[in-house]
């Protein structure tokens, strides 16, 4: 029987699992936290009153405003955010930024793992007979 001839370094891609591997253990502990979180990311709004004596009329917006940005439907809307609830619900939506963004993350790398595995399986591979 002959032997697979390896076009590829094993201990390189093996190392560089290990490292990936890691990252990603971590990224997935950070977003395992159980603190509460708000669907949406944060933004600020500015708005005209319509008024016509007043600023806004003359371009220069009220504002900021806090509201989160949402996707209701398949379509975004822009949810405002009571003065009262402002800083928690914009803490927990930071939060729910964090764990979107570090989601992300977490997809490339299984997408480079996935990469790696594609070569050390096309590397080793032969066809019988």
């Amino acid at each position: 029987m002959e032997k697979v001839k390896h076009k590829i370094d094993i201990s390189v891609v093996r190392q560089k699992l290990s490292v990936l591997i890691k990252k990603r253990t971590g990224y997935i502990f950070s977003l395992v936290h159980g603190e509460p979180m708000v669907h949406g990311l944060p933004h600020d709004v500015f708005r005209k009153c319509g008024k016509g004596n007043c600023k806004c009329a003359g371009g220069i917006l009220h504002g900021p405003y806090p509201a989160l940005s949402v996707n209701k439907d398949g379509k975004q809307r822009i949810v405002m955010i009571k003065k009262a609830d402002a800083g928690v619900i914009l803490e927990q939506a930071n939060r729910y930024r964090h764990y979107q963004e570090t989601l992300a993350k977490i997809r490339r790398i299984n997408k480079e793992i996935d990469e790696l595995l594609e070569q050390v399986k096309s590397a080793t591979t032969r066809s019988y007979p």
